[in-house]
């Protein structure tokens, strides 16, 4: 109220007054009374002897954009009082307090999250149909509820694990209501998007705004701001678990007070934040001990959360299509779009071909490498091989708790650190620790600092590393592996291929995986350990040299394992082994086959029942089940069916009998006959052609897997050989 006048604003500063009148009337009328009012009011104000001297201007705000006759009354009032009234659209004053079209425009030239990792990627919008799942509920939103969620004032949490596809999201978010605000005429809120990692060491809402326009070369801070500070804008923040903090007065010991400092500036930029405006804060959920933690350190009043799940085989194949990418995707790979973004980009003047140029072992390691070089970009003096190196210690230290994914304590993730570093985590370290890629909250409702690894392929290519480096060198008195194992779970086969992967990236040959054995031998080390090296020998080259001595591996427990023709196998002996699935499929008479002795074996893959030749093997062992008589070699080429169809499902038999499994190329002519084995090349080109299997290498070797959507497939005419034919 003025003067006994109701005024819609009035502001008054050092040098100028500002009078303004909102209205959503179309008529003359209504601008007339409105253009007095505002004359009446400047003159009142600015007759003052405190204001004699500042500039005057009044404004006349309408919804959409003034009429004609609007706009000739406000001039004409303006005139005669001599006054200067402006007639402007509410989008129009939006864009005095910040121009969003040319922070929109930078914004979208500049990088989102780890979206700007998938080089390939970043010139082509990714539309793939993505739901917001609410943890522990059936219930989900498509990303055009959420939109409208947070053009409505929405707050929500978007929390998952690594390469899920967070910042994926954040960006398509961003583009939704990038479109809405253009579409509406500039009366919705614009989206400003923070990569959080840019605002390490900062304090305050103004600094976290103003370090944002400066990362994307928008030179107008101060209105970017005002809109902030006025609801004008939708903030979507990505990445809460990449904030490093500044250092603390104390020690790096209690974990919570670290976090609740490094997110001190978001807290406030939250709570700060009008409540009229939306906001979506991203990151990985294990970065918390608990969802009571992750709430109030965020600065939210209550919890809305939604995670992302790994992509449906209906998003794989639009993600890659949209990508440009007509190749098929391995069966190892996992349906993270980080993760196949990453695999699309390793080379990308050959994409087609990359499917079969990279085996499971070679893009795991990859994987881990890339991850961990984008890491590493957060912190300033810790490089990615430090950071492969703790994931890896971490995975070896886990083995020894009830699973080999975890769990993994604060103790363990130090005791890693200090194992690599040689000394005690600082401020930086332990944020290092606390956001560690591939792990996740063990227990979301737990509040303790308990963690595991998201993905047990994750867990065995980062012990494969570690297994790789003590193989090298055994005797180095300090590594976990140097002791007797005391868990007793032998190593999947990717671990194996894995370190045998760093072996022959080194030029490394059996030689070196002898020379541990021996040491393990000598110390009466006959644990899973020692099972690990002697599967990791029959990955490198034999170099010439004869196998003389013989191993011995008792009381280990084998997940599967999968035997084929090598020497090393004939001098070992699995003593009081529990095998789940053996693997003998890959095997013929003349094969190379260990001594197993008082085993206990659920499933022998491969052989309907126990062959003379293969029987003085097995010494007082017990077994559950074989194979199905058709499910065999032996029982498929039986079948009334024609020769090269019965070979073809031998081979997919092979191949799609464990998923992720890689076969060796000489294990596919395995139990065929001499008559047979002439006729696998042909049939294998046109397994490749109609696209069931692939062709990959592993150092030496060539290997031979599935096509990821062909599994269904191959499932089924396994069911059904009768009806398969190949031609």
């Amino acid at each position: 109220m003025f003067q006994g006048r109701e005024r819609d604003g009035l502001f008054v500063n050092h040098e100028e007054i500002h009078a303004y009148e909102f209205t959503t009337a179309r008529q003359k009328d209504k601008a007339i009374k409105d253009g007095e009012k505002l004359a009446e009011l400047l003159a009142a104000v600015g007759g003052t002897s405190a204001n004699a001297f500042k500039s005057r201007t009044g404004w006349f705000v309408t919804r959409d954009e003034p009429t004609a006759e609007q706009r000739s009354a406000v001039v004409a009032i303006a005139k005669s009082r001599g006054e200067r009234i402006h007639a402007i659209s509410i989008a129009v004053l939006h864009q005095r307090i910040c121009n969003s079209e040319m922070y929109l425009q930078a914004r979208g030239n500049a990088p989102f999250g780890s979206t700007s990792y998938k080089s390939k990627l970043d010139g082509a919008r990714r539309n793939v149909t993505v739901e917001l799942v609410r943890p522990g509920t059936s219930g989900s939103l498509t990303l055009d509820d959420m939109a409208n969620r947070l053009e409505q004032g929405g707050r929500a949490l978007l929390v998952g694990n690594y390469g899920v596809g967070k910042s994926h999201t954040l960006r398509e978010l961003y583009g939704q209501l990038r479109k809405s605000h253009f579409k509406s005429g500039k009366l919705t809120p614009f989206p400003v998007h923070i990569n959080l990692r840019d605002c390490a060491g900062l304090r305050t809402p103004a600094e976290i705004l103003r370090r944002h326009a400066e990362e994307i070369g928008f030179g107008h801070a101060d209105g970017l701001i005002s809109a902030w500070r006025a609801g004008s804008c939708v903030l979507l923040l990505d990445g809460f678990d990449e904030i490093v903090p500044s250092r603390w007065l104390g020690g790096a010991v209690d974990i919570r007070s670290v976090r609740w400092e490094a997110l001190s500036p978001i807290r406030r930029l939250v709570s700060e934040t009008p409540s009229h405006a939306g906001i979506i804060v991203a990151g990985r959920s294990h970065y918390f001990s608990g969802q009571a933690e992750m709430v109030s350190a965020l600065g939210f009043s209550a919890l809305d959360q939604f995670e992302i799940p790994d992509f449906d085989e209906t998003q794989l194949h639009e993600f890659l299509r949209q990508a440009g990418v007509e190749w098929s995707v391995p069966d190892w790979v996992p349906m993270r779009p980080l993760l196949l973004g990453y695999l699309i980009s390793i080379d990308a003047s050959n994409a087609e071909g990359i499917a079969g140029s990279v085996s499971r072992s070679d893009g795991w390691r990859r994987f881990i490498e890339a991850i961990c070089e984008r890491e590493a970009q957060m912190f300033s003096a810790v490089r990615p091989e430090t950071i492969r190196n703790i994931l890896s210690r971490v995975a070896t230290l886990a083995r020894s708790r009830s699973d080999v994914t975890g769990p993994i304590d604060m103790d363990l993730l130090r005791s890693a650190f200090v194992a690599v570093n040689g000394r005690q985590p600082d401020e930086e370290g332990l944020q290092l620790l606390l956001r560690l890629p591939g792990l996740a909250v063990a227990d979301p409702n737990n509040e303790s600092e308990i963690r595991q690894f998201v993905d047990r392929d994750m867990a065995d290519t980062a012990y494969g590393l570690d297994l790789a480096v003590y193989a090298v060198d055994p005797f180095e008195g300090l590594h976990p592996l140097g002791s007797v194992a005391s868990w007793i779970t032998a190593a999947s086969d990717l671990a194996v291929e894995v370190a045998a992967g760093v072996l022959l990236e080194l030029n490394l040959s059996i030689g070196t995986t002898l020379a541990a054995l021996a040491a393990r031998e000598k110390a009466d080390q006959f644990d899973a350990v020692m099972a690990d090296l002697i599967r990791l020998a029959v990955e490198l080259p034999r170099d010439g040299r004869e196998l003389t001595k013989s191993y011995l591996v008792s009381g280990v427990y084998f997940e599967q394992l999968v035997l084929s023709d090598h020497p090393i196998f004939r001098s070992s002996t699995l003593q009081n082994c529990v095998i789940e699935r053996l693997d003998l499929s890959g095997l013929d008479e003349k094969s190379s086959v260990p001594h197993f002795e008082k085993a206990l074996i659920g499933f022998v893959d491969g052989i309907a029942s126990m062959p003379d030749w293969l029987a003085p093997h097995f010494t007082n062992c017990e077994i559950d089940r074989f194979s199905v008589a058709t499910q065999t070699t032996a029982g498929i080429m039986a079948l009334g069916i024609d020769r090269e169809s019965r070979i073809a499902l031998s081979i997919l038999k092979k191949i799609f009998g464990q998923r992720g499994s890689a076969r060796k190329e000489g294990a596919l002519s395995r139990g065929l006959s001499l008559s047979d084995r002439p006729l696998v090349p042909g049939v294998v080109e046109e397994l490749i052609s109609q696209g069931w299997i692939f062709r990959s290498s592993s150092g030496h070797e060539t290997l031979y897997a599935g096509v990821k959507d062909r599994r269904r497939d191959a499932n089924r005419v396994l069911d059904s050989p009768t009806d398969f034919k190949l031609h």
